[in-house]
């Protein structure tokens, strides 16, 4: 008898798990039945059926994606966690760097509001801001701070002001396949841009095993960064302002001769690849903003990949800026 109500008890322990995982996960996008189990988190107003108020509302984004050592992938609910904030120097930093540089110093890094104070020079704007460049409904507020999503932020619907309603569910829904057509189905939750994932985002990026990035990206950008995209400050012609972003890698001359794709200087694909290419083919490929910047935070000004002041043409080096401008290699 023992037995059988043993056998009774585990037939429902399954049953309620994949109805709660069905349920939670896709289905029912109901939040609080989980996030509501963090203290501080969300408290119950006094609405018709107890409805929730979410606390914080960029706190969650802030506090899973963190860590108090130096590690940026964690172990959360069961699941890989990307860590874009240590308080500890980072190793092996992500894709997207780490926003423990903007905390010694406002030029290493974007000024995340949850994370360190307002910019002491931009004071809230962002560098570049062109509203009529901001392609959301509601544009960037410079009296509010930066936030992970939203209109103030990068990820999750910009037509949202709230950052915690801007991606909710996200997480929940069908992320597959990356087409840019709704929040969850785009690149790393950034609404409308598409590329490739790699399942470490770029922990241990090689030529073989890296993410991939489309134009869209640089779309993404101008819209906080307008400014730096109009013709007056980039081109051909020199002096210009701005490095020239969204354009082809020329298939000529020195460009030509970067062939074999270097993590630490991507390019952007003109079409979403299923699998990461080794290849780089100037004339169809194109420089993007990510080619030379970090999307988080880096140990070097200005968000760059690499140490600008340190790259010297004619030295045989063969990083950074002299990927493509290969002709001062030597």
């Amino acid at each position: 008898m023992k037995g059988f109500y043993l056998l009774i008890c585990c037939i429902l322990v399954v049953f309620l798990s994949l109805n709660l995982k069905s349920e939670g996960a896709i289905v029912s996008d109901d939040c609080e039945a989980c996030h509501a189990i963090y203290p501080g988190m969300m408290e119950e107003v006094a609405l018709a059926k107890s409805k929730y108020k979410y606390l914080l509302d960029d706190s969650l984004c802030v506090d899973c994606h963190s860590s108090s050592d130096n590690a940026t992938i964690k172990i959360l609910g069961g699941i890989k966690v990307p860590i874009v904030h240590n308080t500890l120097p980072p190793v092996k930093q992500l894709a997207g760097g780490n926003f423990y540089y903007v905390t010694k110093d406002d030029r290493k890094g974007h000024n995340l509001g949850r994370i360190v104070s307002m910019d002491k020079k931009f004071k809230g704007f962002p560098p570049g801001y062109d509203r009529k460049a901001d392609l959301s409904t509601i544009g960037y507020n410079p009296e509010k701070p930066l936030t992970c999503s939203g209109s103030n932020g990068c990820h999750g619907n910009r037509n949202v002001a709230n950052p915690f309603e801007a991606i909710r569910g996200s997480h929940h829904a069908k992320d597959k396949p990356i087409d840019g057509t709704t929040t969850a189905k785009s690149y790393r939750f950034l609404k409308g841009v598409k590329g490739y994932e790699d399942d470490e985002w770029n922990q241990n990026a090689s030529a073989k095993k890296h993410n991939e990035y489309t134009s869209d990206i640089d779309k993404l950008c101008a819209n906080c960064h307008g400014k730096f995209y109009k013709k007056d400050f980039t081109g051909e012609q020199s002096p210009w302002f701005a490095h020239p972003t969204d354009i082809f890698l020329p298939d000529k001359g020195e460009y030509a001769k970067y062939l074999k794709y270097d993590p630490d200087v991507p390019v952007a694909r003109q079409k979403v690849f299923s699998s990461p290419s080794e290849e780089v083919k100037p004339g169809e490929d194109k420089v993007t903003c990510l080619s030379c910047h970090v999307a988080h935070g880096s140990q070097y000004d200005s968000l760059l990949r690499w140490d600008y002041d340190n790259i010297y043409a004619h030295e045989g080096n063969k990083k950074g800026c002299l990927m493509c401008h290969t002709r001062k290699q030597d």
